[in-house]
C-alpha cells in the first residue's frame, strides 16, 4: 500500500511541475540619477540559456519587446529606450526574416527628465516574447515601477 501511495504522489508531483508556467526571463528594474532631474530607467532581462528575447526593433516575425510607460505629469520620456547587450542577428526560416535578439542579458535604458524637483514613481509594462531553437513561448506582459528621487 505504501508503494502505491508513494507512486501516486510521485505522479501527481510530476504533473504539477509540468503545469507550472515557464518563464525563462528574470527582470530587475532601477532608476539611476544622471544629473539634476535626469534619470536613466533601466529594465534588465536575465535570460536563461538556451532562450533568447527579441529586440524592440523587430519588424517582421516574433513579437518585439515593447515598453509602455503610464502617464505621469511630472515625468518627460525622452525618445525610445536604448538596448545594451550583445545583439545577435540571424535569418529565421520560420518567420522568413532576419531577426534581432539577445541571449543571456539585455538592458533597456530609457532616459527621463523630472519636470519638478520632487520624488515620484514611474510605472508601466514591458511585453516580450522568448524562443529557443525548438519553440516559442506566448508573449508575456509584466508591470514594473521605479522611484525617481
Amino acid at each position: 500500500m505504501k508503494k502505491y501511495i508513494l507512486a501516486c504522489l510521485f505522479i501527481v508531483t510530476a504533473f504539477l511541475s509540468q503545469a507550472q508556467k515557464m518563464n525563462p526571463v528574470n527582470w530587475s528594474f532601477q532608476a539611476v540619477k544622471k544629473a539634476d532631474k535626469q534619470y536613466d530607467v533601466i529594465l534588465t532581462a536575465n535570460v536563461e540559456a538556451p532562450w533568447h528575447i527579441y529586440s524592440q526593433f523587430v519588424k517582421k516575425g516574433p513579437v518585439p519587446t515593447t515598453i509602455e510607460f503610464k502617464t505621469n505629469p511630472l515625468v518627460q520620456i525622452k525618445g525610445t529606450a536604448k538596448e545594451i547587450g550583445k545583439l545577435e542577428k540571424n535569418f529565421d526560416k520560420n518567420f522568413d526574416a532576419e531577426i534581432s535578439y539577445y541571449s543571456d542579458k539585455v538592458q533597456f535604458v530609457q532616459s527621463v527628465t523630472l519636470k519638478v524637483t520632487s520624488k515620484t514613481k514611474l510605472s508601466g509594462t514591458i511585453e516580450y516574447m522568448v524562443c529557443n531553437d525548438e519553440k516559442c513561448l506566448p508573449p508575456i506582459s509584466i508591470p514594473f515601477e521605479v522611484v525617481l528621487q
